[in-house]
C-alpha cells in the first residue's frame, strides 16, 4: 500500500481548497470590472448626452431668437397690414420650428390671418425641412403669363391677396374693387389696397385719406428705373412690396411710423444674420447718402380699411389708379 507523505497530503489539501477560492476571486474581479466599465460608460454617455443636448438647445435657442428677430424686422418693412402674433418655439435635435399666428386690422378689429411655420437648423443639408414658408393657399394657373399675372391669389386663411400696381408702368388692365362695394353687406369690414397714379410725399398722403377711414399701411416706392419687373408689367401682390405700418400691434395709430421703417432698414443692413435685401433697400432709398430721410420716402399706394359706407368716399378719387379688396370680416 502506497503511503503518502505529509508533504503530498498537504499539497493535495491546498490544491483542493485553494484552487476554487482563487477562481472565485478572479470571477468576482471580472464581474466587478464589467460593472465598473458599464457604470463608467453609462456616466460618460450621460455626461456626453447632457453636453450634446445642452449645446443643441443653446445653439437652437440662439438661432430661434435670430429667426424671430428677423421675422419681426421683416413685418416692420413689408407684409401690408399683417402683424406677427404669438410665437411658439419647438426645438428638436439639430432642427427647430417657429409656429406663429398672423393677424390684421380691419378698422379697429383684429382678425386672424392664419397660422404659419418657419423652420431652422444648424445643419445646412436639413435646414428648412420643417419649414412652411409659402404664403399661398394654392398655386395659380393660367393659359398665358398675362393670365397668371392677373389671376386672384389667396393666402392660407382663404383671404384674397391684395394687388399693387406700380404707377410708373402702364398696365393693360387695372382692378377697381371700389366699384364692388355695393355688392358687400353693410355689416362687413374690409381692407383695400390703393395704388396711386404717381408718387406722393409722406405728409401729402395723410391728407388724401378721409378721416373716417383707417389708414393701415403706406406703400413705399423701392423700385429702380430699370426694374425688370416693371418692364414686364408685373402686378405685385402683398408679399412683393415694402412699406410702413401706420398702426402698432394693438391697432393704435403711430405718430411717426416712418421712423420705425427707416430704423429697421438702417439697423439690419449691417447685420450678417439678415438678408442683403436691407442693404438693397437702403441703397435705393438713401439715394447715395449715408442715411435715409423722411423726404426720401415716396408713397405710391396704401392699404386702408373700414366698412362699405366709409370706403365709398374713395370712389372717383383721381389719385387712385387701382384698388383690390383683401380680407373681409363681420363688424361684430
Amino acid at each position: 500500500m502506497n503511503m503518502k507523505s505529509d508533504d503530498e497530503r498537504l499539497r493535495e489539501l491546498f490544491e483542493i481548497k485553494e484552487k476554487p477560492n482563487f477562481n472565485k476571486t478572479i470571477q468576482k474581479a471580472k464581474i466587478f470590472s464589467i460593472i465598473r466599465t458599464t457604470i463608467v460608460s453609462l456616466m460618460v454617455f450621460i455626461i456626453a448626452s447632457f453636453v450634446v443636448f445642452s449645446l443643441n438647445a443653446t445653439i437652437l435657442n440662439e438661432i430661434s431668437n435670430k429667426e424671430q428677430n428677423n421675422l419681426e424686422a421683416w413685418y416692420n418693412i413689408a407684409m401690408p397690414n399683417a402683424f406677427l402674433g404669438c410665437v411658439q418655439v419647438d426645438d428638436r435635435i439639430m432642427v427647430g420650428e417657429l409656429d406663429y399666428t398672423r393677424y390684421r386690422y380691419l378698422g379697429n378689429k383684429p382678425i386672424i390671418d392664419g397660422s404659419y411655420k418657419d423652420g431652422y437648423s444648424y445643419m445646412y443639408l436639413i435646414n428648412g425641412i420643417y419649414g412652411d414658408l409659402e404664403n399661398y393657399l394654392f398655386d395659380r394657373s393660367g393659359k398665358s403669363e398675362k393670365d397668371l399675372n392677373e389671376a386672384q391669389a389667396y393666402n392660407k386663411a382663404g383671404k384674397k391677396v391684395m394687388k399693387f400696381y406700380d404707377p410708373s408702368v402702364n398696365y393693360e388692365n387695372y382692378t377697381n374693387d371700389l366699384k364692388k362695394l355695393d355688392e358687400i353687406e353693410g355689416n362687413k369690414l374690409m381692407e383695400i389696397s390703393l395704388s396711386f397714379d404717381k408718387a406722393y410725399d409722406f405728409e401729402e398722403v395723410k391728407n388724401m385719406i378721409p378721416s373716417n377711414i383707417t389708414l393701415n399701411w403706406y406703400w413705399v416706392d423701392t423700385f429702380t428705373e430699370n426694374s425688370e419687373d416693371s418692364l414686364n408689367k408685373f402686378i405685385f401682390d402683398e408679399y412683393d412690396v415694402h412699406g410702413i405700418k401706420a398702426l402698432d400691434g394693438e391697432g393704435k395709430s403711430l405718430e411717426n411710423p416712418e421712423k420705425d421703417f427707416i430704423n429697421v432698414i438702417t439697423r439690419c443692413k449691417n447685420n450678417k444674420d439678415y438678408s442683403s435685401e436691407y442693404q438693397k433697400l437702403f441703397d435705393i432709398l438713401s439715394n447715395g447718402k449715408s442715411e435715409i430721410n423722411k423726404e426720401d420716402l415716396k408713397i405710391i399706394g396704401v392699404v386702408v380699411s373700414g366698412d362699405r359706407n366709409s370706403l365709398k368716399a374713395l370712389k372717383d378719387k383721381n389719385y387712385i389708379k387701382a384698388a383690390t379688396i383683401g380680407a373681409v370680416a363681420d363688424k361684430y
